[in-house]
Parts: structure tokens; sequence; C-alpha cells
């Protein structure tokens, strides 16, 4: 997948003595890392030493030349079993939240990354 996506530098542009790039593209593939949460990107660099890079999908601006938005502004809610059969409540958004007494502790848990 070839990923396009907005520098962050770009706004202050004018404050380097070199050129910022408006775009960034990067080329990989998607991977599944269990902490990145639901609105970052993870792909394959290619290279040994740095594996994968991590995107936040607000700034994507193309993915393969097509149109790209995230929606971060509606978050969805699901249901999910847990592992004993209890039920959680998962929120997926910007700031994912989930139910159980794992997410109180840590910010994340196993229900949301399932989700994902």
């Amino acid at each position: 997948m070839k990923v396009k996506i907005k520098n962050t530098m770009w706004e202050r542009r004018t404050s380097y003595f070199f050129e910022i790039p408006e775009y960034n593209e990067y080329e990989g593939d998607e991977v599944q890392v269990k902490w990145v949460t639901p609105s970052q990107l993870a792909i394959t660099t290619g290279n040994p030493e740095f594996s994968f890079r991590v995107l936040e999908r607000s700034l994507i601006v193309e993915i393969d030349g097509k149109p790209y938005t995230y929606e971060s502004a509606k978050p969805q809610t699901k249901i999910v079993k847990g592992s004993k059969g209890q039920e959680y409540t998962v929120t997926l958004g910007k700031k994912p939240h989930c139910t159980c007494t794992g997410f109180q502790f840590r910010h994340t848990c196993k229900h949301i990354t399932e989700t994902t």
C-alpha cells in the first residue's frame, strides 16, 4: 500500500533553511501491532532495524491514490463478549475505551485490539 500523509512541519516551513514538502509518501504493508491505537496505522518499512512505522490516520490524505478521510468524530460502540462470558462495551474512535477492569489499569485491553 502507498500512503500519502500531510507533513506536520509544513505549517512552519519558513522557519527552516531547507525545503519542507507538503506531503510525505510511505510504502509498505499494513501490520498489526498490539499497542497501536485505532486512530493509528502501522505499515512495514523494509528496514530490519526499523521494521514498521506508525502513522496518524487523521493526517492521511490518500491510500493507493484514492482520497482518504478519517472519521474520528464519530465513535463506534460495540458489545464484546469476554473470555468468561461477560459483556463489555467497547467504544472506538479518537480515544478508545472499554468497560472491562483491565482497561481501567492499562488504558488498553484485548477487547479493543480484537475489534479493530
